[in-house]
């Protein structure tokens, strides 16, 4: 599965909400207020983040990200 890079906040968004990624690594400095917006926002519909290699990384449920793309 490939993932896709958001170097900052705005273009991790357009992403996410794309649909056309199921995994979006978070490649800039995530402050904990940012870490919880992303898992209040994302982790109540199944999303979960990970920490690879330095950064998160946002894995969206398989069916959220297919059904809008």
């Amino acid at each position: 599965m490939s993932r896709a890079k958001a170097y900052n906040l705005k273009q991790a968004y357009q992403m996410i909400t794309s649909g056309k990624h199921q995994q979006v690594e978070l490649a800039f400095d995530v402050d904990a207020d940012t870490f919880f917006m992303l898992t209040t926002n994302y982790g109540l519909s199944g999303a979960k983040i990970d920490r690879h290699d330095n950064h998160f990384v946002l894995t969206l449920e398989q069916e959220a990200s297919s059904a809008s793309g």
